[in-house]
């Protein structure tokens, strides 16, 4: 998550927004990263990335450069976009994926813009649900496949009520709120504090905005 300077907003009208989505996507492709959820908000974004290399901070680093530049110029602006260093959370892909999406997804709902997460035009709330057309450059697979092994369609019916759903994931909501840099059950935690890098398949993890290398070398200082 990354948000504006003092909080100032960062998206002023439709076309920052655009061009934002336009640089992400090329950062996601030059980066060679997998981008499996995102969420715009006027001050602030979140990302859920899946990084195949350690270079999270560089990408980044590379979008928040592009758009901070293009911004200033577009808007006759001067200094700094965005507040310091992005945030980072390592977040366990089992039991913790599921709550990561819809708090991702809720966060238009949260701040009272719209009342359905499909009405923010500026997620992939509905890319992923199967109600809008992919922007290119997100893959949704890996949310699908935590509501089973069906056909696509019927995937995205369970993630849409699991999103819509009234009730709220608990602990974990102020989890992914919080400062915490490794979010998930004490097994994974020790493995990514430790560098454990023998993973299960069901401990693969979701890297919303730092490689595991660099969270390694972060939580070390």
């Amino acid at each position: 998550m990354s948000r504006g300077n003092g909080r100032m907003r960062i998206f002023l009208d439709d076309a920052d927004y655009r061009k934002f989505l336009f640089i992400l996507g090329d950062v996601v492709d030059t980066f060679e990263i997998d981008c499996w959820d995102f969420c715009l908000m006027p001050n602030h974004y979140h990302l859920a990335f899946y990084p195949t290399k350690a270079n999270i901070s560089r990408s980044i680093q590379a979008l928040n450069g592009d758009y901070g530049t293009w911004w200033n110029k577009t808007h006759s602006m001067i200094g700094h976009v965005f507040q310091g260093r992005f945030k980072a959370q390592i977040v366990q892909q089992e039991g913790y994926l599921r709550a990561l999406c819809r708090y991702i997804a809720r966060n238009p709902v949260r701040a009272k813009l719209v009342h359905d997460p499909a009405d923010w035009r500026w997620s992939s709330y509905a890319t992923t649900a199967g109600l809008a057309a992919n922007p290119g450059f997100v893959y949704s697979e890996p949310i699908l496949n935590q509501f089973g092994d069906d056909e696509v369609t019927v995937l995205q019916e369970r993630y849409q009520k699991h999103v819509l759903a009234p009730q709220w994931e608990g602990d974990v909501d102020d989890r992914l709120r919080s400062r915490e840099r490794v979010l998930g059950d004490r097994t994974f935690k020790r493995q990514v504090v430790g560098g454990d890098r023998a993973e299960s398949a069901s401990q693969r993890v979701v890297l919303p905005t730092l490689s595991r290398l660099e969270a390694l070398r972060s939580l070390a200082l």
